[in-house]
């Protein structure tokens, strides 16, 4: 009955606003109506001037939804069916209410529940840079991209090097933010005693252009507010001469200062080059020219141990991180998009996401197994 008496009431409203002389409801800016597949975006916007605005969304059965106090709204809808935006603007004393019809429509494509495109791949030095993807002479930081996302495609894994090394996907839609449930999967090469935990960000497609140009906001893992954990930590990375000399270190480093590093809290340190796999493989991206490297994200505390044996041990994280757990527990390489923070730390409301960003978080060497970086397999949509 509450709800019925809602609806009924802000009917009402519209009706008598239609009477007084406020401003003309055609200069809101919005439509009357609108169609929209399911799980794509609406993006609405008013240029009316006021001290206050509010959009709701009515579903067929009643449900009324918030969806923004600001100037702009986005509405996504997982369901198909008719659906009623209401938008109410606060000026000077004087309310406006305007009503749109919002039809739903299903997609013509079914959707795939699997990511299908990787929009940017910059991974940091590491010893499988080049092998996973594999480097063949001629290729671009383009034709890397596109190999890349071709062997996610396929099932394989891809390298996202040392700290700071990042990959970007996308979907052929939007991934619901479902209340109190989790959205999306990560898949790693995780196992126990090796977990080489990535920061995860999710962005959603504000601006409609198909870009991962949006505000990024980061996963709040369980170390989010470990007092060792270090925001907006920053690496620049210098490459190696060629012919370089080799400084030989012990349990199966060849170069234990192989690839120089600087951070933003001045310290330095090497990438150490190992004899576990071809040593022969340069760590440095052969598509790239560069000869420093610089990348920004959250580090994470060093998470190894080394045992009785030698043997280095990556402990993992309680949650919230990829390349952390083995992939048979799929619950534990869930994530939900209500755990996202903004750059301030603050929770924020996300109606749905549409590009996921993994980057590695930790920067350590760790013996003959080489540096810590994190591996990446792909990305699903659980609510599809």
């Amino acid at each position: 009955m509450k709800r019925i008496h809602l609806i009924t009431t802000i009917l009402s409203t519209i009706l008598l606003i239609g009477c007084h002389n406020g401003p003309d409801i055609t200069s809101i800016g919005v439509d009357d109506n609108y169609s929209v597949p399911r799980l794509q975006k609406l993006s609405l916007a008013t240029g009316a001037t006021g001290d206050s605005f509010r959009w709701e969304i009515i579903s067929e059965n009643g449900e009324v939804t918030l969806l923004s106090e600001d100037r702009e709204c986005i509405f996504v809808a997982e369901k198909r069916g008719n659906y009623s935006l209401i938008l109410t603007i606060e000026d000077g004393g004087e309310q406006i209410i305007q009503t749109s019809a919002i039809v739903v429509l299903p997609e013509e494509v079914e959707y795939k529940a699997k990511m299908i495109k990787v929009l940017e791949f910059n991974p940091a030095p590491g010893q499988f840079i080049n092998d996973l993807p594999e480097y063949e002479e001629g290729d671009t930081k383009e034709s890397t991209r596109k190999k890349t996302e071709q062997y996610l495609l396929n099932g394989s894994m891809v390298s996202l090097g040392s700290f700071g090394g990042y990959i970007v996907v996308g979907f052929d839609h939007t991934i619901i933010n479902r209340k109190g449930e989790k959205d999306f999967f990560l898949g790693s090469n995780a196992f126990t005693g090796s977990s080489e935990c990535g920061i995860v960000s999710v962005s959603l497609d504000r601006n409609n252009n198909g870009i991962a140009d949006d505000e990024w906001y980061e996963i709040a893992g369980s170390e989010y507010n470990n007092p060792e954990t270090i925001k907006n930590y920053q690496v620049t990375y210098y490459r190696p001469e060629e012919g370089k000399t080799p400084v030989p270190g012990g349990s199966g480093v060849v170069d234990k200062e192989y690839i120089k590093w600087i951070d933003n809290l001045g310290r330095e340190g090497y990438i150490e080059q190992n004899n576990f796999t071809n040593h022969s493989l340069e760590y440095w991206p052969q598509w790239s020219n560069a000869k420093e490297l610089t990348f920004t994200s959250t580090l994470l505390p060093e998470n190894y141990t080394i045992k009785s044996n030698g043997q280095y041990f990556l402990d993992k994280y309680a949650w919230g991180y990829a390349d952390n757990y083995p992939n048979r527990d799929k619950e534990n390489n869930s994530f939900d998009i209500s755990w996202a923070v903004n750059s301030n730390g603050e929770k924020v409301e996300l109606i749905g996401i549409d590009f996921i960003k993994v980057a590695t978080g930790l920067l350590q060497n760790c013996g003959q197994i080489g540096e810590t970086s994190t591996e990446f397999i792909g990305a699903e949509d659980l609510n599809l």
